[in-house]
């Protein structure tokens, strides 16, 4: 090999490192950025979130998203961390979406925060690290952080509210049965097909259905029931009313389907309560 032609090469590799090193001039980092949280799904018992990410690339070459890992704070406290696999191509000088899914399950965040217990809702801190692939550059990993409040859904509060007699006759009696149905959560709620059933001093009143209800945010409804009952079937209870101050035994037995006023609501299940106490007429 003649020593013009080792200079003829020497001088081509140079052109063409020269040329590479050119397309790393002006190399910038690809800019990820935290756009918007949607709800995918709600339940009483979890919350299915979708973290939505934009990804810029500024450069003269395509890159690639092979990964990325998240840490999720409640509170300031960690309290879920991961990561996820999604490759993604993102062409030179364009932009990409990114979506990152998670499931909170209320339970385990009750029992993981008391702060949370009574509180309307609880912030979370969401830092994510996004791998990227550059030609020729390498890996390199993009920090992105999200931040917000979350509501803390509760189920509906239900309590007794009192009997009232309406007429008293040798027939029987003529009575409501009140109860209040209180709505804890930062969304409209409905109540549909609710059943109760009732006794006082032990004998049963009756099974009594009630029509579909619906309670605003933070509100309380009232639920009046009316019913007539025997003398025979109230037993001494019925002694008890026409006196006006001897107290009696309530058990109050009940379930209803709960759903929430959300576009994201899912799973409507049936709640049971149970009501028991002592109540007198006029209290």
């Amino acid at each position: 090999m003649t020593r013009n032609l080792i200079v003829l090469i020497l001088l081509l590799l140079l052109v063409n490192s020269c040329s590479t090193l050119q397309g790393l001039v002006g190399y910038k980092q690809p800019d990820v950025y935290y756009s918007d949280v949607t709800v995918e799904g709600l339940t009483l018992e979890h919350i299915d979130l979708l973290f939505h990410f934009e990804i810029d690339n500024p450069n003269r070459v395509g890159v690639k998203l092979e990964q990325y890992t998240y840490d999720l704070m409640i509170n300031d406290r960690n309290f879920l961390s991961g990561s996820h696999k999604q490759q993604l191509e993102i062409a030179s000088r364009s932009s990409g979406g990114i979506a990152l899914p998670l499931t909170l399950s209320y339970r385990d965040i009750y029992e993981s925060f008391s702060s949370v217990v009574h509180a309307d809702s609880f912030s979370y801190t969401l830092k994510t690290e996004v791998e990227v692939d550059i030609p020729v550059y390498g890996r390199a990993m993009v920090p992105v952080k999200a931040e917000g409040t979350l509501p803390r859904l509760r189920m509906p509060e239900v309590a007794f509210s009192g009997f009232d007699v309406h007429s008293l006759s040798l027939s029987g009696v003529d009575m409501t049965l009140t109860i209040n149905v209180r709505n804890p959560n930062p969304m409209g709620m409905k109540l549909s097909d609710l059943n109760l059933a009732a006794s006082i001093n032990g004998n049963e009143l009756a099974d009594l259905i009630v029509g579909d209800l619906s309670v605003n945010s933070g509100a309380t409804a009232t639920v009046p029931v009316s019913f007539s009952m025997g003398f025979m079937s109230l037993g001494s209870a019925a002694i008890d009313m026409l006196r006006g101050n001897q107290r009696f035994d309530y058990d109050i037995r009940g379930d209803g389907l709960v759903q929430l006023d959300h576009p994201a609501f899912r799973d409507m299940k049936r709640i049971p309560f149970h009501l028991t106490g002592d109540y007198r007429i006029g209290d």
